[in-house]
C-alpha cells in the first residue's frame, strides 16, 4: 500500500510500471502484471483490474471473465488477511495482448493528471479499519461473481467496475474519503445487479 508523497501520484506511477512491463512485448502474462502491481498491495491491482474494464483493453474477448476471477480471488484473500495476491498458475499464465493495453495506458494518463491534486492521505482510519476491509472484500467477491455471470451484457462490466476503481484508489492513496465514495457508488450497483439477476 502506498503512503505519503507516493500516494499523491500513485496512479501515474502505476501507469509507468505497466508501460515499462509491456515495453517491447506483443503479449504479457497476467502473472507478470500481478507480480508488478501486487507488490504494492491490493490497491494498485484493484485500480488496474477496474481500469481493464473501463478502458479499451476491456474489449479483449474474455477479459471481463478474467478480471472477475481475479476480483473474487482478491476478495477471498483479503478476508483471510493476505497482503498480496496468490493466483494459480493456470490463471497467471493467461496472456494479454499489449496493443489494447498500451492504448489504455495512453488514454488513462490525462485522467491520472486530473486526479493528482484530488487524491491524498486522509481519514486513514477508514482505509485500515478491519470492518471496512471486510466489507470491501465482500464487495469484490460479489462484483466478480456478477461480472463473471452476466459480464457479456454490453456496458455492464464498465458500470460495475466504478466502485472497484474508487475503492482501489482509496486503498492505494490511503484516502478514506475516496474509499467511502466507492462504497456509496456500490449502492446503485446492487440495484443494477438485482435487476439483471432476478
Amino acid at each position: 500500500m502506498m503512503t505519503g508523497a507516493d500516494g499523491h501520484d500513485h496512479l501515474s506511477g502505476l501507469l509507468d510500471e505497466l508501460e515499462a512491463l509491456i515495453d517491447g512485448r506483443d503479449e504479457v502474462s497476467l502473472g507478470a502484471i500481478i507480480d508488478q502491481l501486487g507488490a504494492r498491495g491490493f490497491g494498485p491491482l484493484l485500480v488496474a483490474l477496474s481500469a481493464f474494464l473501463i478502458l479499451p483493453v476491456g474489449m479483449i474477448p474474455g477479459m471481463p471473465g478474467l478480471v472477475a476471477i481475479v476480483l473474487v480471488l482478491v476478495g477471498l484473500q483479503m478476508l483471510i488477511g493476505h497482503k498480496r495476491l496468490w493466483a494459480p498458475e493456470a490463471l497467471r499464465g493467461r496472456l494479454i495482448s499489449t496493443g489494447p493495453l498500451r492504448a489504455s495506458i495512453n488514454r488513462a494518463r490525462p485522467v491520472a493528471r486530473r486526479l493528482r491534486p484530488i487524491l491524498m492521505p486522509r481519514l486513514g482510519g477508514l482505509v485500515d479499519n478491519g470492518l471496512t476491509l471486510t466489507a470491501a472484500a465482500a464487495i469484490f467477491i460479489v462484483t466478480g461473481v456478477v461480472i463473471f455471470l452476466i459480464g457479456f451484457i454490453p456496458g455492464l462490466p464498465f458500470v460495475l467496475s466504478l466502485h472497484v476503481l474508487l475503492i482501489g484508489l482509496g486503498m492505494s492513496a490511503r484516502d478514506g474519503l475516496v474509499t467511502l465514495l466507492g462504497f456509496l457508488v456500490f449502492a446503485p450497483g446492487i440495484w443494477l445487479m438485482g435487476k439483471f439477476l432476478f
